[in-house]
């Protein structure tokens, strides 16, 4: 079944996600105004914000989420600051609702790397069994 899903990531990351997510209807988005204007105008199953997503506007965007909808925030390349720790971005998401907080850097991109990261994105579009 085929869902409809927010993108809003860097232009890097578009090709990799769009391979990863084949199959459903994609919303491809670079700024938070354009988030903000898609999440206006329609429904989606699924947001998928990366960390580096408009200057790191990540939480920005999640605040604007409407209940109940999936988020998955996803890091697709390393951090340019040793500031910033993975642990706590992934907290604060969470805390703020993302359901799966995903390294892409942790999975070659491949057909095994990016059928894995399909596995985990489908399990949350998938009603419980």
């Amino acid at each position: 079944m085929a869902h409809r899903i927010l993108v809003a990531d860097r232009p890097e990351s578009e090709r990799r996600l769009a391979t990863i997510l084949a199959g459903h209807e994609l919303v491809l988005v670079r700024s938070l105004s354009e988030a903000r204007s898609a999440l206006r105008g329609a429904r989606f199953d699924l947001v998928i914000v990366g960390v580096h997503f408009d200057e790191s506007r990540m939480f920005d965007l999640m605040r604007d989420v409407t209940e109940g909808t999936q988020v998955v925030c996803v890091r697709s390349q390393q951090f340019q600051s040793h500031a910033i720790t993975l642990e706590g971005l992934e907290i604060a998401a969470k805390a703020l609702g993302c359901s799966l907080f995903l390294d892409l850097t942790w999975y070659a991109d491949d057909e095994t790397g990016n059928s894995a990261v399909r596995k985990l994105i489908d399990a949350l579009l998938s009603p419980a069994s």
